[in-house]
């Protein structure tokens, strides 16, 4: 019985330090590597060559003057694009999910892709039934 309990205990052990482990991977300072997001519905046939040319020239400029910085406190602020903001983030224990709270506001983001150099996430978009998917890169 004594070995069970062991066993047990390391086994939540090491479930807490993953979700520790996950949340490291996220401190630091990122850049936009890549973005993309939904096509808006509805939108004409006709138009939609124009909306990806434009979210193509919208997701270089903002690779270029943008920049994130997610610190070991459970802080974060970004530079959108010119745009200053700051809040707090928390990374589920799974590793699957990253809220960002701002303002009182709380947006839950589902994590793609983490890794030490790679962080991808999906954020769903109001109004379009779309996500955001937005890449970024240590």
């Amino acid at each position: 019985m004594k070995k069970l309990s062991i066993v047990a205990l390391v086994a939540v052990l090491l479930v807490a330090c993953g979700g520790s482990k996950k949340s490291k991977l996220v401190v630091g300072d990122w850049k936009i590597a890549d973005m993309s997001a939904p096509m808006p519905p509805n939108m004409p046939d006709s138009l939609k060559g124009q909306y990806e040319e434009a979210l193509k020239k919208q997701v270089e400029s903002m690779k270029a003057s943008s920049s994130f910085n997610y610190k070991e406190d459970g802080t974060y602020n970004y530079n959108l694009g010119g745009q200053a903001g700051a809040g707090t983030w928390k990374l589920n224990d799974g590793g699957t999910e990253l809220t960002l709270t701002e303002g009182g506001k709380s947006d839950i983001n589902k994590v793609v892709e983490l890794t030490e150099t790679k962080l991808v996430i999906e954020a769903p978009q109001s109004g379009n039934g779309g996500n955001l998917t937005l890449s970024l890169a240590k």
